[in-house]
């Protein structure tokens, strides 16, 4: 099917599952507290619950089809194009926002195929199930952008060794760590491994972020962050994070769940994201 039918008929039952299914409403509803609470739009929680069902169906039809590569204005491409062209390595940072799946056909389009910082879980072996075609579907993906993966866990020195060789490598920044941030209005506590590894390795930070609009994807890529500019990887993080913010609070329905499984779980609220407990060894 068209992918303009395929998108809308997810529309059309994510709006459906919204009215006929309590406990849908309830995870939504508690997904969105966490997402905006104690922000400017903590009071938007109801209608953008709805969104926020709707838009994890659209996601989910995304993901499932062959992978479009996405567009991009031309401001963002000479963004990505000019820090690529410095070879001093380049981060792409992004939330868990939008179609985020499609970020290695943003590094295809200018000939710089990314290598994608990963969880463990993109590594398995495979199943006979349908958790095992989806795994094996996203690497097949992956591999028809060309972009290569590494587990996250343990990957700060060759992160480092990619960048100082002028790669470009994704990570996402919305990741449970031991750094307690200021984010979306609330102490979040968030990993803080991509200002690191740009202080260490001297890279170029950019901002990214994936936005649906009908049934095509546009990356926004912001304006290079230099880490040299920075005292110490501390401010970096926080000024990653007030980038990662503004973005978020457009369209905050289009961010994947702070509470499921692998991320800040149940213990993700309105007053705050605490880390895990699984995470910090309790």
């Amino acid at each position: 099917m068209p992918a303009v039918a395929v998108l809308r008929r997810a529309e059309i039952k994510g709006a459906r599952t919204w009215r006929r299914s309590p406990a849908a409403r309830q995870r939504a509803r508690a997904s969105m507290q966490a997402i905006v609470g104690q922000t400017a739009r903590a009071g938007e929680c109801e209608p953008l619950a709805r969104l926020h069902l709707i838009e994890e169906g659209v996601r989910e039809a995304l993901l499932r089809r062959r992978w479009q590569l996405p567009s991009a204005d031309r401001r963002s491409l000479e963004r990505l194009r000019r820090a690529v062209a410095s070879r001093r390595g380049v981060l792409l940072s992004t939330a868990h926002l939008g179609p985020y799946q499609l970020m290695p056909g943003l590094g295809y389009m200018v000939g710089s195929p990314l290598t994608v910082v990963a969880d463990p879980w993109l590594f398995e072996e495979p199943s006979r199930d349908e958790w095992g075609r989806r795994l094996a579907h996203w690497r097949t993906q992956l591999a028809t952008f060309s972009a290569s993966a590494i587990p996250a866990r343990g990957s700060f020195e060759a992160v480092v060794e990619l960048l100082t060789k002028g790669r470009v490598v994704h990570i996402h920044f919305d990741m449970p760590g031991r750094h307690e941030t200021r984010f979306l209005g609330k102490p979040v506590m968030l990993a803080d491994g991509s200002a690191r590894v740009a202080k260490v390795s001297g890279a170029l930070v950019l901002a990214v972020r994936p936005r649906r609009i009908g049934h095509r994807v546009w990356m926004d890529v912001d304006e290079a962050i230099d880490p040299e500019e920075f005292a110490d990887a501390a401010l970096l993080h926080t000024e990653l994070a007030l980038r990662h913010e503004a973005w978020i609070l457009e369209q905050p329905y289009a961010l994947e769940d702070p509470r499921r499984p692998g991320a800040w779980e149940e213990q993700a609220t309105a007053t705050g994201w605490p880390l895990p407990a699984r995470r910090s060894g309790r």
